[in-house]
This record gives structure tokens, sequence and C-alpha cells, in this order.
């Protein structure tokens, strides 16, 4: 990547990406809840997450109008109209406008770009599933606290899908990272590097503190959730970087 960030645009994408995240994180979690035993107050707030999503998209698409944004913001839109409508299939629009971000990125001057989006929507959509969960689970207070018997068992609900969705954004993060870097040294070399190491760093706090929360049943589910919002905000800023010539 050449030249400085824009970080107008990183705050946009950092509130549309929490957003984005969020709000599928809040269908899985709900989608886990009515599993039998139902689990009456696993119902993280959607209408905040996408209301989110949408300022955000919104604000990139005055500063960079492009029909990838067009058609997010029209997505995030009605999605957040059918969560404060009450009704369903909340999670098409949501499920869409996660989905094509990548042609409005850097997967977008990969040559062909068709395998680096896809890869890419991969990662944005599995992230939403383990990453997004922790947002939404940091929402919540269970009754009896994350250490009584309903709290656990929504924890291991949730961790049998965040273990399988956390391997699919690794691998594709890993993929698309070696698209991006000319070569190991660019990793400490140069500025899209080393943001690119401190959000893996935070990545890795973040699977610390889920084995705490997992293992001991300690509740760190709010702690998680802050250092996703950092590493968020560190994927906002690898977003802003210039497109590459």
């Amino acid at each position: 990547m050449s030249g400085p960030p824009d970080l107008v645009a990183a705050a946009f994408h950092w509130l549309e990406y929490l957003g984005l995240l969020g709000g599928i994180g809040s269908l899985v979690v709900r989608r886990l809840g009515r599993m039998r035993p139902r689990i009456g107050w696993a119902e993280p707030p959607m209408h905040v997450a996408f209301g989110a999503a949408l300022a955000g998209g919104l604000g990139l698409l005055i500063a960079e109008p492009a029909w990838p944004v067009a058609a997010r913001v029209l997505a995030e839109g009605l999605a957040l109209f059918l969560c404060v409508r009450g009704l369903r299939w909340v999670a098409v629009p949501a499920v869409f406008a996660a989905a094509v971000l990548p042609p409005a990125g850097h997967a977008a001057g990969v040559i062909p770009a068709a395998g680096a989006e896809f890869a890419d929507a991969l990662h944005v959509l599995s992230a939403g599933m383990w990453a997004g969960g922790i947002l939404a689970l940091a929402s919540l207070q269970p009754p009896g606290g994350w250490r009584g018997e309903e709290g656990r068992a929504l924890l291991e609900r949730f961790a049998r899908i965040a273990l399988i969705a956390f391997g699919v954004t690794a691998l594709t993060g890993v993929l698309r990272a070696t698209e991006q870097l000319t070569g190991l040294s660019d990793l400490w070399s140069t500025a899209y590097g080393l943001v690119l190491v401190f959000k893996s760093a935070g990545v890795l706090v973040m699977l610390a503190l889920s084995a705490l929360a997992w293992g001991r049943g300690l509740p760190v589910a709010r702690p998680e959730a802050g250092v996703a919002v950092v590493v968020v905000g560190a994927t906002a800023l690898l977003a802003a970087f210039p497109l590459p010539a």
C-alpha cells in the first residue's frame, strides 16, 4: 500500500463494520437462544447494530460515492427497518450488506478479483459470527450471571459456532494478507503491515480471553468485546489505506 490512510473514511468504516458484525452476531446469538431449552433473555439489540452500520455506510456514501456502497446502505436500511418493525428475514439484507463490502475494498484491486472478493466475503461473514457474536454477548446480562446455568449454556452453544467461524476467519485473513503484502518485511517496514500486526495481536488477546470465558467460566464478555472494538478499528484503518494502482 502506498500513502497514508484516510482517517475520515476509517472512522466511517469502523462504525459500519461494528454495526454489521454486531448485527450478524446478534442474529447468531438470538438463534442460539431459541434452541431448546430456550433462553429467553438472549435477545441482543439488533436495531442498535444496524443503525450504526447504516450511519457508517451513509458517511462513506457521501465521502466515496460508489455502487457497492449504495447497495450496502440500502441493505442496511432494510435490515434496520425489519428490526424496528419486528419482521422476519433480517438475515437476508444483513448478509447481503456484508457480502458486498469486498467490491469497494482492496479485494477489487486483485486480478482476478472474483476469488479475492469471495474470500473477503467469507472473512467478513465468519468474523460476524464469532467477533460479532462476542459484541452481542457483551450487551446481555444473564439473570444468574455468566457462571449461572443459562449463562454457561449460552456460552457453550456459542463456543461450538465460534470455533469453526474463527478458523474460517483466520484462514481467509492469512490468504488476503498474502495478496496485499509483497514480502514478510512489509509487516515491520510499512504502515499497512504494522497495523496488520497490531490487529493480529488484538485477535490473539481475544482468543486468550475466550479461553478464560469458556474454560473457567470467568465473566470476560465485556473486556473481550472492548478488544474486539479495537480490532475492528484496526480493520477499518486497513480498509482506509489507498487502493493499489
